[in-house]
């Protein structure tokens, strides 16, 4: 066997496992190739190898998860939630159903517009006005019947040992028998009420497993699909209180010192009382029922009058944020919560790969107000 007709064999099987590779069947014998279905070779009747079994179709990858509808469908949950418990805690509780009309708000930015009526977001901004209401207005007693409602008579006149008496049947004229005028409630109380409201608000949704986006709380599920500019919306959709009067717009009016009451400036007036004085005359004896001292005109007898810089409230407008409530903007973002990343300077990548720093979205949370759009201290 010569060494050529040797070289020439092993060439025709190579280019035989070649094409049976392909799924071709081919004499080993000869190199002719098979007809399909034949097992042994037509032309030199030598045994064909089998064919190659076909390999299984790949499976369909699975789609890619819509992070988009995700994000909305998990949001719109935690908005009717939200929403949810803020009305059931409205009457009895509305320092907590604040925080649950505010984490509302914040989380519908990140619902599309349309998705809720306008009802909802109507609903949610009106719900958030009265609890506020509910905790900055109250009654402040009044001053000139004690709170009682009834007329003061002042006994003394006829019974210096009797003081004053409350004459049954006969209403105050000052508050007309309520006893009590619509004002505003101590400033610190009400500020330590939203306080403790946001307490029990976190801890709430804490024990649920929420996490913290800014002040706003979502599921962990929800959070971690979030992007820069998803984590923007929601912190600068939640307002940053101002850290002078804590979201109330008020500050205790400094003359009156919160009482709503200041000492009468009226000429004469010696707590309630003004002495009259009487020309000289020849008459040396006093009538019956005559008076040296007279309740002041100004006060009515109780010595104090109500503030005229806060109008009785006992407080004013917050100086710090102007009434607003709210903590200043942050300048270096306008508000938005965002900066273009400093790492990759905006373009999202480095070194061919996305910036690790805002995972190629281009922008990242404002370092100086972290997100929230305003600068809480």
């Amino acid at each position: 066997m010569s060494k050529r007709w040797m070289v020439t064999a092993a060439l025709a099987l190579a280019a035989a496992a070649a094409l049976w590779a392909q799924g071709l069947v081919v004499c080993k014998a000869c190199g002719r190739e098979a007809k399909p279905g034949e097992s042994v070779c037509s032309h030199c009747a030598a045994a064909l190898p089998k064919p190659k079994a076909g390999e299984p179709p790949a499976k369909p990858a699975a789609p890619a998860p819509d992070k988009a509808a995700e994000v909305e469908r998990s949001a719109a949950a935690v908005v009717q939630e939200s929403v949810r418990q803020a009305r059931e805690l409205e009457k009895e509780h509305p320092e907590t159903a604040l925080s649950y009309y505010q984490n509302a708000l914040a989380l519908m930015r990140l619902v599309p517009a349309g998705k809720f009526p306008a009802s909802v977001g109507e609903a949610i901004l009106g719900g958030n006005e009265r609890v506020m209401q509910a905790l900055l207005r109250g009654q402040v007693t009044c001053k000139k019947c004690g709170g009682s409602g009834k007329y003061q008579l002042d006994m003394s006149k006829v019974a210096v040992s009797q003081g004053i008496k409350a004459v049954e049947g006969v209403a105050c004229p000052a508050c007309k028998g309520v006893g009590s005028f619509a004002g505003f409630r101590d400033v610190s109380k009400v500020k330590m009420l939203i306080l403790q409201g946001r307490q029990e608000f976190e801890r709430r949704q804490m024990l649920k497993g929420d996490v913290k986006v800014g002040r706003a709380l979502a599921p962990a599920a929800l959070e971690s699909l979030l992007t820069n500019r998803q984590r923007a919306l929601v912190m600068t959709g939640m307002p940053v209180p101002c850290a002078a009067c804590q979201l109330t717009g008020r500050q205790t009016c400094t003359v009156c010192k919160g009482s709503s009451w200041v000492k009468c400036t009226y000429p004469g007036c010696s707590n309630g009382v003004v002495k009259e004085t009487h020309a000289a005359s020849a008459r040396q004896s006093k009538r019956l029922n005559e008076e040296a001292l007279k309740k002041c005109p100004r006060c009515e007898g109780l010595a104090e009058v109500l503030c005229e810089t806060c109008k009785g409230h006992g407080s004013v407008a917050c100086k710090t944020c102007a009434g607003s409530g709210l903590a200043p903007r942050c300048t270096r973002c306008t508000g938005t919560g965002l900066m273009g990343c400093s790492k990759c300077k905006g373009t999202g990548e480095m070194k061919g790969s996305p910036c690790p720093e805002c995972k190629g979205e281009t922008m990242m949370l404002c370092t100086t107000c972290r997100g929230e759009g305003a600068l809480a201290r």
